[in-house]
């Protein structure tokens, strides 16, 4: 088929088996979090993650520390394993520079799980760029990122296979723009996929497409959304709008992700931004057949986006295995073939994730 960059080298695409298309090994995303309002939220902030305190992290994850960061080898490895023994085969981790890229450990993970892990370049939202960035021109972001793809990160050596999630936020700021674009030349030069974090609370999809494929030149069939399954929750927007919005990005050819699979969890915002509502399993699964019947099966991947302590297994939530298990029942019992449910993790990743070198 071709070639796909894992952190241990190239692999061939056809090899990648049940692949997560969305997912953090190591990550920091303490800069979600919220100011303490009172003694005791700023008490609960410095607490670790509990047992006894599990049921405010669901509804409250970005009030405690803790929560934002997975930084355990040991827990990783476990969680990793677990994956493989469902049936996994690779990871896409897409971590960045800012939000907690450790590709000397990811490369740990996958030599002592077997499982290929497939690292990243960019940069993502606002709040997590490093001063240099926001100095940087165009052009040298582009530099940047085509060098790291080319030949390695810093002195690793490990070569990314995949660009972003560049991020986006509730209004798109002037240096995502230019990381953005950036990320787009990089994606010409070197074919890479390219991968972006919309905003959950937004539907900017068209605006960060027109960039991509408008001005750019970007190719949709190179382009990942992440995050439009929110539209399926949105407040303002029933849950047939919100399908209409996810139709309407797929009819642009590029890739619809429903990455937050299994995930309920209510993310609370400052205002004047509103607070993050999921939509459940069952919701997803009858969008998911709704975009099939609609032709746009070959535009669907499924993940979990594991960023938070307490969506891993050995915090009591769904860990990495979730979409290649109980999430293909559900798939099944919303009328979708197996042959087809297959593209979601096995044939759809593979085409997108193929570059030549």
């Amino acid at each position: 088929m071709g070639t796909v960059m894992t952190v241990l080298g190239p692999m061939d695409s056809s090899q990648l088996g049940k692949t997560l298309s969305h997912e953090h090994i190591f990550c920091d995303f303490t800069c979600f979090l919220l100011e303490p309002k009172t003694p005791e939220d700023a008490a609960f902030m410095e607490e670790p993650v509990t047992l006894d305190n599990l049921w405010r992290m669901k509804v409250d994850p970005y009030s405690n520390r803790d929560e934002c960061r997975l930084d355990s080898m040991e827990t990783a490895v476990k969680e990793i394993n677990w994956f493989k023994e469902a049936g996994g085969s690779t990871i896409t981790e897409v971590s960045l520079e800012g939000s907690g890229r450790d590709v000397v450990r990811l490369a740990e993970v996958s030599r002592k799980t077997g499982v290929n892990i497939i690292c990243a370049t960019g940069h993502y939202i606002d709040p997590t760029l490093p001063d240099y960035v926001r100095t940087a021109t165009e052009d040298q972001l582009t530099d940047q990122y085509i060098r790291e793809i080319r030949h390695g990160i810093g002195d690793t050596g490990i070569r990314p296979g995949i660009i972003g999630e560049i991020g986006t936020s509730y209004v798109i700021t002037p240096d995502e723009i230019k990381v953005l674009r950036a990320a787009a030349r990089a994606q010409r030069e070197t074919n890479l996929a390219l991968t972006i974090h919309l905003d959950p609370g937004a539907r900017r999809g068209h605006e960060v497409l027109d960039i991509l494929i408008r001005e750019e030149g970007v190719k949709p069939e190179k382009i990942i959304l992440g995050h439009p399954e929110f539209a399926l929750a949105h407040k303002d927007i029933d849950f047939y709008e919100g399908v209409d919005y996810m139709i309407s990005l797929a009819n642009r050819g590029c890739y619809v992700e429903f990455e937050l699979c299994g995930n309920t969890t209510v993310y609370k915002k400052e205002p004047p931004l509103s607070s993050w509502v999921l939509p459940t399993d069952l919701q997803r699964t009858i969008a998911i057949r709704m975009l099939c019947n609609r032709g746009f099966s070959d535009r669907i991947v499924l993940s979990h986006d594991q960023g938070l302590k307490h969506f891993l297994r050995s915090y009591g939530g769904w860990g990495y295995s979730h979409v290649i298990t109980d999430f293909q029942i559900f798939l099944a019992e919303a009328g979708i073939e197996p042959h087809i449910a297959k593209k979601f993790n096995v044939d759809n990743p593979a085409r997108y994730l193929t570059f030549d070198e």
